[in-house]
């Protein structure tokens, strides 16, 4: 079980407390992060706050209780850690005694068990049943009691947006096209040699164009060279290996130079006046000096420009649709989020509707009961089939991808190919569904809008990873420039070491950019947002299934409005709605 923080389960734990969790970005992060540092569910993250907040008289969860707890868990952790060996431990429980538990065959057999009583009277009726892919699965009663189903959560309109003229007839040819390069299907043959060229060409290729943009780089230097001269040098931001018990940060940074051996020189950032952003993987320049040989003391980070986006025909007018998964509740798999989703889009015919991963959820404890008797590859191909069934009379595009963390119906290895099922009765559908792989950019039109879908989740790896240092950090917008780092850096996957286990000579390939797309659509479990960012569009959805509701987005882009001009965007001539399901 994954101490990872989730907003709606949350929420739905402190109504018993007459208590609420606002919808906002650093709160979300915030316990995202004592969930993970303290190994706290989300009922054990609960019950604390709930005393704090009590103690308190506080009503809404703020950053001051966040404080107050963040005391608390570490008062606790300070009297673990003193107490004596004398002290008798509690007896654990035999597993076969534990009720609800369910083997994950990873860490944490101390952890709670997940309580799979909630949905376990109810059955799936009506087109839920005819839907869903195991028709043995329990209903999801919250699901059905939720609140403000079909709420649009919050909506952006472009200044250019029009609704006329929305279905009107393009005169381009608007086929999907994929235009990134596939991965590999076979794995573990990465070889070293091959893996050191791809990264020495990728930071080559970065420092040139960072000299261009910076003339004052007029040449590179050795930095290990002890001298009092100023040295202008590139290289791979890592994480000081001599400091491997310090979280990353200002007083952990080294430098990875561009040599035969990948030597490392740490780099002391204290003379840096201006903001500083740094995470590991990040291709950066600096200037200093090295008077002791031992380290770099830098007064200046350059960073690479943004790619510019391709042009784009003025004619072109799409509605997407996003989802991404799971696509049912985490005790069940009756898939009545997704039901619901298809229905809406039968409904309204958007033009292409994109489904990311995961669909057979490893984190999803029903698929572990005795009662469920199928095997995984069973339920996605049943799943794919409904999919078909359901949109038979639409026109609508449906796009496949699947999660390579937790798909259990895919290698488990970033980047992933495409879902490969060998069963011929999947034949009749693969020219319906596309099946792309993650990360995957298309090309909607022989010079149309150029769309990145990962489901990798890079933002939260930054989030998790970046140091920021800023005089004016409180009003930045930290999920813009989380984002900013994929297109500056170049690729869909900017984080080393990956948070996904990863095949790193396809990663440097596979996920390379040759131009910032259009849009991207990078789905994380923090709050659901859409952001302008160096002329591209970052949307994230979150997840559709998520405690009793679910999260997607609908995307109307309308190009016949007028010719973009120089400076104009995509976002522009664009309406986009996060909505719940």
């Amino acid at each position: 079980m994954a101490y990872e923080f989730d907003l709606d389960t949350f929420n739905e734990n402190l109504e018993h407390f007459s208590l609420k969790c606002p919808n906002q970005t650093n709160l979300i992060e915030k316990l995202d992060e004592l969930c993970r540092n303290f190994r706290k569910t989300n009922e054990d993250i609960c019950d604390d706050i709930a005393a704090v907040m009590t103690n308190e008289n506080k009503k809404v969860v703020d950053s001051s209780i966040l404080e107050k707890l963040e005391e608390l868990f570490e008062a606790e952790a300070k009297k673990t850690i003193h107490t004596p060996r004398s002290v008798k431990k509690p007896t654990r429980m035999p597993l076969a005694e534990r009720s609800g538990f369910i083997l994950s065959g990873g860490p944490g057999d101390d952890e709670k068990p997940h309580h799979m009583n909630s949905s376990s009277n109810a059955k799936l009726e009506g087109h839920y049943l005819d839907f869903s892919p195991f028709q043995n699965s329990p209903a999801n009663e919250k699901f059905f009691k939720r609140a403000d189903p079909g709420q649009m959560i919050s909506s952006i309109r472009g200044r250019k947006y029009q609704d006329k003229g929305l279905k009107g007839a393009s005169k381009n040819d608007d086929k999907m096209k994929i235009i990134s390069k596939q991965p590999n299907h076979l794995y573990a043959g990465d070889k070293c040699s091959m893996v050191i060229d791809a990264k020495s060409r990728r930071m080559t290729d970065i420092s040139q164009h960072i000299q261009k943009v910076f003339e004052e780089i007029s040449d590179w230097g050795n930095p290990l060279i002890p001298s009092v001269d100023i040295v202008y040098t590139y290289g791979q931001v890592v994480h000081d290996e001599t400091k491997d018990n310090e979280k990353f940060g200002e007083n952990s940074v080294a430098l990875m130079i561009n040599d035969e051996d990948g030597t490392m020189v740490r780099l002391d950032l204290s003379k840096i006046t201006e903001d500083v952003t740094l995470f590991p993987g990040q291709i950066i320049a600096v200037r200093g000096t090295n008077e002791t040989g031992e380290e770099l003391q830098v007064d200046k980070i350059f960073t690479p420009s943004a790619l510019p986006v391709s042009p784009v025909e003025s004619d072109i007018t799409k509605d997407i649709w996003f989802a991404c998964g799971p696509y049912t509740a985490m005790d069940n798999c009756g898939y009545e989020q997704l039901c619901e989703l298809l229905d809406k889009v039968v409904a309204e015919k958007p033009d292409v509707l994109i489904l990311a991963g995961p669909f057979v959820d490893q984190k999803n404890a029903f698929l572990n009961k005795s009662t469920f008797n199928i095997t995984y590859d069973d339920l996605m191909e049943d799943l794919l089939f409904k999919i078909k069934e359901k949109l038979i009379n639409t026109r609508t595009e449906v796009i496949i991808q699947p999660s390579a963390s937790r798909d259990l119906c895919t290698p488990s290895v970033f980047p992933s190919p495409p879902f490969q099922f060998k069963t011929r009765k999947l034949d009749s559908i693969r020219k319906e569904l596309h099946f792309v792989s993650d990360p995957c950019i298309f090309r909607i039109g022989q010079k149309g809008i150029e769309v990145a879908v990962t489901s990798s989740e890079p933002i939260q790896g930054l989030s998790n990873s970046e140091f920021h240092r800023s005089a004016n950090q409180e009003n930045i917008d930290r999920i813009a420039r989380l984002c900013s780092h994929m297109l500056t850096q170049q690729t869909l996957y900017p984080l080393e070491p990956t948070e996904v286990p990863s095949s790193m000579g396809d990663l440097l390939e596979v996920c390379r950019l040759t131009s910032s797309p259009h849009i991207v659509f990078a789905p994380t479990k923090l709050a659901p947002s859409a952001k302008s960012v160096n002329g591209s569009v970052f949307i994230n959805s979150s997840t559709l299934a998520k405690g009793p509701t679910g999260n997607y987005v609908k995307m109307s882009i309308n190009l016949h409005a007028g010719e973009m001009m120089p400076g104009e965007t995509v976002a522009d001539y664009s309406l986009i709605q996060l909505m719940k399901i």
